[in-house]
C-alpha cells in the first residue's frame, strides 16, 4: 500500500487528499474534526480527507517558531 500513495492539495479549497489504494469510494466517514476516510465496497480504506489543512499545520508551526525566538 506504502508505494501507491498519492497526495494531492487543493490550496483554493485547503484539503489534503491520500489517495491510499485505488478503487471507488462507496461509503465515507468523519472520523475527526475535519478529517473524513472513504471506504471501497470491500470496507477497505481508500482515501483520506482532511479539510483545513493549512489552518491545522498553521497554529503548531506558529508555536514552534515562537518558542524557537525565545530559545
Amino acid at each position: 500500500m506504502g508505494k501507491n500513495v498519492k497526495v494531492w492539495f487543493d490550496e483554493e479549497t485547503d484539503i489534503l487528499y491520500l489517495s491510499l489504494r485505488e478503487g471507488i469510494s462507496v461509503d465515507s466517514e468523519e472520523v475527526a474534526e475535519d478529517v473524513r476516510v472513504e471506504y471501497d465496497k470491500q470496507g477497505q480504506i481508500i482515501g483520506v480527507e482532511i479539510y483545513n489543512i493549512a489552518k491545522m499545520l498553521a497554529k503548531p508551526l506558529a508555536r514552534q517558531l515562537r518558542e524557537a525566538v525565545k530559545a
